[in-house]
């Protein structure tokens, strides 16, 4: 991501972390539904990566609640805050920073989820993203995400009244970047945010995400 991007991406949630936070908590959307088949594959206290974990509610909670050790990672320092205040436990490990330039050992994780983040890097850096994340997962395990489905290489909107950045491909073609990058997908559907009943106010009305199970190929272990 360039440094602009970057920068627009960090200053943005920063600046929007509590009426973010507010909303985000309750906008329905198939999160949890995906964690829960993350967690449904894996025995008691797996070790799981969170790309873009907020304030840490729903997810980062969600998966501490069910017994996981989470390394839980965002690109805003406040949002960061928030989460560490939320979720105090001893088993989450919060990271800063650009999800791009984070280094883990191969085969680190049991899972991986992440829910509205990979869309905030560059098309160009995506599908290396996905790579990395298909490095550090283990063979067999799974990793729940969602793209958008817009096709723009540069997306720039006032998001709660803050300037920000998104990228995407069109559904196909992120189909096809999801299989390049190693994995197998489990399952892939186009969703309306809210199940298309959110109010004309609303950031999300009228958007459509590509809500993604995949599986790293290989014997489960």
């Amino acid at each position: 991501m360039s440094v602009d991007h970057k920068e627009l991406v960090k200053g943005g949630y920063d600046t929007i972390a509590l009426p973010y936070q507010k909303w985000a908590e309750n906008q329905p959307t198939p999160r949890e539904r995906y964690t829960t088949s993350v967690l449904k594959s894996l025995p008691p206290g797996p070790r799981i990566l969170e790309l873009g974990c907020a304030s840490g509610v729903p997810i980062t909670r969600m998966l501490l609640d069910n017994g996981a050790q989470v390394v839980a990672n965002d690109i805003s320092t406040k949002q960061l805050e928030l989460a560490r205040e939320r979720c105090p436990e001893a088993t989450a490990t919060f990271v800063p920073g650009d999800m791009s330039a984070l280094q883990f050992e191969p085969e680190s994780f049991d899972g991986v989820v992440s829910f509205f983040a990979i869309f905030h890097l560059p098309r160009a850096e995506q599908k290396g993203m996905l790579i990395k994340i298909h490095t550090w997962l283990k063979d067999g395990k799974q990793f729940a995400f969602n793209l958008a489905t817009k096709d723009a290489a540069e997306i720039r909107n006032k998001f709660f009244e803050t300037d920000m950045f998104w990228s995407s491909f069109s559904v196909d073609d992120s189909k096809a970047m999801i299989r390049e990058a190693g994995f197998e997908i489990i399952e892939a559907e186009v969703l309306e945010a809210g199940d298309g009943n959110l109010d004309e106010s609303d950031p999300d009305h009228g958007i459509t995400f590509l809500w993604v199970l995949a599986k790293k190929g290989g014997a489960d272990k």
